[in-house]
């Protein structure tokens, strides 16, 4: 498993730049289908037709690399079976906290995963972090369950200690994800 895992290595290099450009194909993609369905002309379906191929390309959607590395059979048994490369993979995309297509759904195949492995002290509170920014994101956040349940591997007492004192605007959604987040590391670990 691990060979076939080196040979799959994701480039974290630019990968801000690479998802905004991912994000502004998608965006594209959505305003030529408008216009196709809209004019229905051969050429804007020709267009509508190309930014599909472009968007597919830039993605690696369908395949095991790029984007949706992170969803691959290989990647993911590597990371259940506690593989390093593949947990330090995993907690850099969402340190990264990407927002993408299936973003979301890629982000919740790794929690899962990281909540049932063996983490260091250093990796635990590197994911404690990301729980935190998740609970403060702005963005929708579908697969925020998931990152209430990692608690269960990374959940201490002294980090719903700095849980309750994580500024959180007056958001209401907000709030809710911090107090699912507290009830979760309390149910665990009752004091």
């Amino acid at each position: 498993m691990g060979s076939v895992l080196a040979q799959m290595k994701f480039d974290f290099t630019n990968f801000t730049a690479k998802v905004s450009e991912l994000n502004r194909l998608h965006k594209s993609l959505h305003e030529l289908s408008d216009l196709r369905w809209r004019t229905q002309k051969a050429e804007d379906i020709a267009r509508w037709e190309n930014a599909v191929r472009v968007w597919k390309e830039y993605s690696g959607f369908g395949e095991d690399t790029k984007f949706y590395f992170f969803e691959s059979c290989d990647f993911l048994s590597a990371l259940a079976s506690g593989d390093a490369d593949a947990k330090e993979s995993a907690i850099r995309f969402l340190e990264f906290d990407p927002y993408y297509y299936r973003s979301g759904y890629i982000k919740s195949k790794l929690l899962v995963r990281l909540k049932n492995i063996k983490l260091s002290a250093s990796e635990v509170k590197r994911l404690q972090k990301v729980i935190c920014n998740a609970i403060v994101s702005p963005q929708p956040k579908s697969e925020f369950k998931y990152y209430a349940r990692l608690l269960k591997n990374v959940g201490t007492p002294e980090f719903r200690q700095k849980l309750q004192a994580l500024p959180v605007p007056g958001l209401p959604y907000l709030k809710a994800r911090l107090e699912c987040c507290l009830q979760e590391v309390y149910w665990r670990h009752k004091q």
